[in-house]
């Protein structure tokens, strides 16, 4: 099916790995216009940017930081004077902050402001500035197309969690309020919401075994890959999807069975 992709302009943020390098492709193999951010890895995003051509987009990569508002407004007014004007925009860029993974507090009496506010303001008030900045070319598309990306622990949550998942489930707030605002003129403005997430079948931290094992704990028994959730962000950005607004898109496996 052709999603009338060919020829859109687009901008994913966080675009040099995972999903949003995923998605970036595959919007060059539908013949779109693609510029993605990076914040530290600009090789990697160069690279991502020659996967786009080959696969048969064009492609332009601009640094952009969640954190620092004023990389945000310089990111969006460069892809903007780029393209001519913005069709899509995916909101994918995440701040996972400056602590390990196992170096975060499992108390929450223990998170510390210097290590939650940071991670607060660029996950949540970092996408209200993209979305800020990026609604006035979005109104003037005949097809104006918005994603937020979320994360399943926005609602099951994850010990030490507490401000990454309190900044995903403000982008669904975000969303619900956003959708009639735009909405009025004709911007489609949606959530995805990946849970875990393999790329090539793999995952940067859990083991194969118990990656099987985890699968094997949701409905659809199957993790999702980067490329799936890349799919189901074109689906919804394409202008054939028209009636689709204000809405969490869950790819996720499915539901976690009873133990």
């Amino acid at each position: 099916m052709d999603l009338g992709l060919h020829g859109v302009a687009v901008l994913v943020t966080g675009g040099s790995s995972g999903i949003g390098r995923a998605t970036a492709v595959a919007y060059g193999r539908e013949g779109a216009r693609v510029a993605i951010t990076y914040n530290s890895r600009k090789d990697a995003a160069e690279g991502v940017a020659e996967e786009i051509e080959a696969a048969g987009g064009t492609a332009y990569v601009v640094p952009m930081d969640l954190g620092a508002p004023e990389t945000i407004v310089a990111a969006v007014a460069s892809t903007v004077e780029r393209w001519g004007g913005l069709d899509v925009v995916v909101g994918n860029a995440v701040n996972w902050g400056n602590a390990g993974f196992d170096e975060r507090p499992t108390k929450v009496e223990d998170g510390s402001p210097e290590w939650w506010v940071p991670i607060m303001r660029a996950n949540l008030e970092g996408n209200f500035h993209l979305v800020q900045q990026v609604a006035p070319a979005l109104r003037r598309s005949d097809h104006g197309r918005l994603v937020l990306i979320s994360t399943d622990l926005a609602e099951r949550g994850m010990p030490g969690s507490w401000p990454y998942s309190a900044a995903k489930a403000g982008l669904h707030g975000l969303v619900a309020s956003v959708q009639h605002d735009l909405g009025a003129d004709g911007v489609l403005v949606n959530v995805v919401m990946p849970g875990i997430t393999l790329e090539n079948g793999a995952h940067r931290v859990i083991p194969r075994p118990a990656l099987d094992r985890i699968a094997a704990g949701f409905s659809a028994r199957h993790l999702p890959e980067t490329t799936e959730l890349a799919d189901a962000i074109l689906f919804l950005t394409s202008p054939r999807t028209k009636a689709i607004q204000g809405q969490i898109l869950r790819v996720t496996g499915g539901s976690l069975l009873p133990a």
